[in-house]
């Protein structure tokens, strides 16, 4: 049984909370806009999502064809909106960076978040 000294106890809890503040500066930082989207098929209102935004969102046209998202209006971050526009869609998103978000439908959504954020 091998017993860890104090001095390298503390390194190992220095170099933990650097590992865990890098995954916290990590997350994207999405601010408040002021969005307006009505409901109906995913297609147009994630268009219109990008447009108000001006973030990049990647899916496939063909998996999200055929379903519908909800309205959002206010001032939202665009996860926020996102999240309240996809509830029930069977949709789900995924934040990739700063500026680019995943679309796609649940049943594909990925197993792990270990590291991302998946808002359903």
């Amino acid at each position: 049984m091998s017993v860890v000294s104090r001095p390298r106890r503390s390194v190992l809890r220095i170099a933990l909370g650097i590992v865990l503040a890098c995954e916290v500066c990590a997350e994207p930082k999405l601010r408040k806009l002021s969005l307006t989207i009505e409901a109906g098929n995913a297609p147009a209102t994630l268009a219109e999502f990008i447009r108000q935004t001006g973030l990049q969102l990647l899916f496939e046209t063909d998996a999200i064809h055929g379903h519908r998202t909800r309205a959002v209006r206010g001032e939202l971050d665009p996860a926020e909106a996102l999240h309240l526009m996809l509830e029930g869609s069977g949709l789900t998103f995924e934040l990739i960076n700063e500026r680019t978000i995943a679309i796609r439908p649940e049943a594909l959504a990925p197993a792990s978040n270990r590291e991302t954020l998946v808002l359903r």
